[in-house]
């Protein structure tokens, strides 16, 4: 796996996967960016989220549940003092379908998070990682 990061102007930057796919990365006005692109730090959120969310769909879908949407609401802290590392972060599940069955959902997310998702396996050693879900039937 591959990636390549271009800088195009003040702290604008064009980052680019293997599969073809880009991102804009810009910086806050502060330290010159004009807020054209996601912050570094909140691609590592994005990509913990997205991770966690393939899994739980990946699983449900394996256990055949009726599932119509999954959301995943992320928050996290940073310390004060350079670098501003994460300190803790929690995933809020919101898990939509039909007669969907808690402890089906549950294991899932306890799967997806504790198991099976890459970027939370990396972060955990140095991130205070939490979760929980909701379930909304329709």
């Amino acid at each position: 796996m591959k990636a390549r990061i271009k800088w195009l102007e003040n702290a604008c930057l064009i980052g680019k996967a293997d599969s073809g796919h880009g991102i804009v990365i810009d910086g806050a006005a502060e330290i010159g960016g004009r807020n054209l692109g996601v912050r570094p730090m909140e691609m590592i959120l994005m990509g913990l989220g997205g991770c966690s969310a393939m899994d739980v769909l990946s699983i449900l879908k394996k256990q055949r549940q009726a599932l119509t949407d999954c959301v995943i609401e992320i928050e996290a802290q940073r310390r004060d003092e350079l670098p501003k590392v994460f300190t803790q972060i929690h995933l809020h599940f919101i898990i939509t379908g039909h007669d969907l069955k808690e402890n089906y959902v549950k294991r899932a997310v306890d799967l997806a998070t504790e198991k099976y998702c890459s970027v939370s396996a990396m972060l955990e050693t140095t991130v205070k990682i939490t979760h929980d879900y909701e379930i909304v039937l329709i």
